[in-house]
């Protein structure tokens, strides 16, 4: 059976703007490792990973049809949603839902919603 999952895939347009995006925005620590010679870019936070493809050089094997801006993911917060809006807003980023209940994989949360640079929706949540 399926315990957790342990990494995502981001297909990109530009690897500068959503690094900055996940980094100094949401905090993410930049890692670079090197499979079979190539350069693997990972996001990490707590204990997973988001890997980066850029659209133009996808990384091998890659999904069968990788689209930018096509993902929508829920990110759990221990930061308050009202710390959240003020990061938001400092970097420019419209908040285009929230903040409302929604029911989480375990308990229910309440969240945001924003996009990354690709347009992708990103869900910030705080369980209630």
């Amino acid at each position: 059976m399926i315990d957790a999952i342990d990494h995502i895939v981001l297909t990109c347009k530009n690897l500068d703007r959503t690094i900055y995006f996940y980094c100094n925005i949401l905090g993410m620590k930049l890692e670079k490792n090197y499979l079979d010679n190539n350069e693997q870019i990972c996001l990490k936070f707590g204990s997973q990973k988001i890997n980066l493809h850029i659209e133009k050089d996808l990384f091998k094997p890659h999904a069968g049809n990788p689209v930018v801006g096509s993902v929508d993911v829920c990110f759990l917060s221990s930061v308050s949603l009202n710390d959240w809006k003020v990061i938001l807003k400092k970097n420019n980023i419209e908040i285009e839902v929230g903040p409302v209940k929604r029911d989480g994989a375990k308990n229910a949360i309440m969240s945001i919603y924003c996009r990354d640079p690709d347009k992708n929706l990103i869900e910030i949540a705080n369980k209630i």
